[in-house]
């Protein structure tokens, strides 16, 4: 009797092409005590300059460090009450040098890969960027990946 092997090609990886060392495997998720919503994987993640601690990317104007997208949470869904209760550690964010699913990625607060961010704060508009040119400044390259449920010839 004959084994027919058979391989399941429609779950696209979130993470295409990793490279070493790429992810902070002690990141600290900063307590947020008005925080209503469960922290979802995948979800574009900023540091707080003073603490260096990990939060979500929800505000481009932020003074704090929060407004630049520096990585993506790649640990399970976290309660909303977790995160009110104190702050969240040893958890993985993806810092860099890695080829990311666009179709998976989660931006809080209505952003978009295309919000603006002027993270000077300068007249001159020079170093305006979006969050996925700040996301491509860490090698972190979001694309656009096709799931494959059948064959393409039947």
């Amino acid at each position: 009797m004959g084994v027919q092997v058979s391989r399941d090609n429609s779950t696209v990886p979130f993470i295409r092409f990793p490279f070493p060392g790429a992810i902070d495997t002690e990141a600290i998720i900063a307590q947020d005590g008005g925080r209503a919503i469960p922290l979802a994987p995948l979800t574009v993640m900023a540091k707080v300059a003073a603490t260096q601690k990990w939060v979500p990317f929800t505000n481009e104007a932020a003074l704090d460090g929060s407004a630049i997208p520096q990585g993506v949470y790649l640990g399970p869904s976290i309660p909303a009450a977790d995160i009110v209760a104190g702050d969240i550690v040893d958890n993985q964010i993806l810092t860099g040098a890695a080829f990311v699913d666009l179709n998976q990625l989660i931006i809080e607060n209505s952003k978009t890969l295309d919000t603006i961010i002027n993270a000077t704060g300068g007249a001159d508009n020079i170093n305006i960027q979006t969050v996925r040119d700040y996301l491509a400044n860490r090698a972190i390259f979001v694309e656009d990946t096709v799931d494959i449920s059948g064959f393409e010839n039947p």
